[in-house]
């Protein structure tokens, strides 16, 4: 299994970042119960993973059990370029522009991975940045430039991921950028892969052609995956919920129904199935959780999922260690109940042969 916590069986995977790469902040992320380090290759330079990939594992020898590392690869995602600084303050009614190659870039001006389709953004169109956490509207869509208005303000960052519904023109498999940082964190030694907006059992096999020694987990967050979701649970090694994305994707009000499919078709052919994104969203400023941050928490737990990942609260909240002790309390707690009830949980181990890519993963 993914967790190495004694008495917990669902693993905790959190995300390091700007507030949480530091070594004192990884060994308190590990004494409170990570299993799994997640690694962004979208974001962060190389240096800074071979540093966090070095103070993973001597802390994890210092407590005598083993942390996994996850590399989690950009692939179809589409993100913002860079920012001066790496970060920006776009506030309601400011203008900004994004422009579909990379640029000298501004406080309020910069690109994006992917192009858009000019005829399908018309004045009004929302783009989302950080899951919606900020919006925009359109006013001007031209083939170089997309000139927008900001209608719901925020901290913005470097790297962070873009959606614009039915607008962007992202091409399938891997890009160069992929394989490369695929091959860099095989380097490092990772244990497990993460593919971004991965849609079919044909990315799989992609991935798997660079990378056969590797556990690869598929993001589903586009409709294209939900389409083909029984033969990507089949063929990965394991299927992530991807909520954030996901839920401007498809409608909200769909997703819990997207998550508990997903969980299931994963647990019924013995694949890990990881539940992500805004467990404990209002922890990147609070230092408690919501009633309805800890109930999603436990009913996740109860739906049988073998992991749950924090990205931002972990990356760059304002207390990345007592995130963690919370989702260690909640799944205790939820685990205790499946105990008491009898309820089956989703407890997926990772075998040897699996880590070998051995043909369990090719369906």
């Amino acid at each position: 299994m993914l967790s190495s916590v004694p008495g917990r069986r669902t693993a905790i995977v959190a995300t390091l970042g700007p507030v949480s790469e530091t070594r004192s902040c990884i060994g308190g992320l590990v004494q409170a119960g990570v299993d799994v380090v997640r690694l962004s290759m979208s974001n962060g330079s190389r240096a800074q993973h071979q540093s966090a990939v070095r103070n993973v594992r001597e802390i994890a020898a210092e407590v005598g059990r083993p942390v996994l590392l996850l590399a989690d690869l950009q692939a179809r995602k589409n993100r913002l370029g860079a920012l001066p600084g790496g970060q920006a303050e776009w506030k309601s009614g400011e203008s900004v522009v994004l422009c579909a190659a990379p640029t000298d870039a501004t406080s309020h001006r910069t690109w994006i991975t992917y192009p858009w389709a000019p005829d399908r953004l018309p004045p009004g169109a929302l783009v989302l940045i950080d899951d919606g956490a900020v919006v925009l509207t359109v006013t001007d869509a031209s083939a170089s430039d997309l000139h927008c208005v900001v209608v719901q303000g925020g901290h913005v960052t470097s790297g962070r991921g873009i959606s614009m519904p039915g607008a962007t023109n992202v091409p399938p498999g891997l890009v160069d950028r992929d394989a490369d940082d695929l091959r860099f964190a095989r380097a490092l030694g990772v244990d497990l892969i993460a593919l971004s907006f991965a849609c079919s059992a044909a990315d799989y096999h992609e991935v798997h052609t660079l990378a056969p020694d590797q556990v690869i987990i598929g993001k589903v967050e586009h409709p294209d995956a939900l389409a083909s979701l029984s033969a990507m649970a089949t063929t990965f090694d394991g299927l992530m919920v991807a909520r954030g994305d996901l839920a401007v994707e498809i409608p909200f009000e769909d997703v819990p129904m997207a998550q508990k499919r997903i969980v299931s078709e994963c647990t019924s052919r013995g694949k890990l199935s990881v539940v992500a994104t805004q467990l404990l969203h209002s922890m990147r400023q609070s230092a408690l959780p919501t009633r309805a941050e800890v109930s999603d928490i436990a009913n996740a737990v109860l739906d049988g999922a073998d992991a749950l990942m924090v990205t931002g609260e972990t990356g760059y909240g304002l207390h990345p260690i007592r995130v963690v002790d919370v989702l260690h309390k909640v799944i205790v707690r939820a685990e205790q109940h499946q105990d008491e009830v009898g309820a089956p949980g989703g407890v997926t181990s990772i075998s040897s042969q699996d880590r070998e890519g051995n043909g369990t993963s090719d369906g």
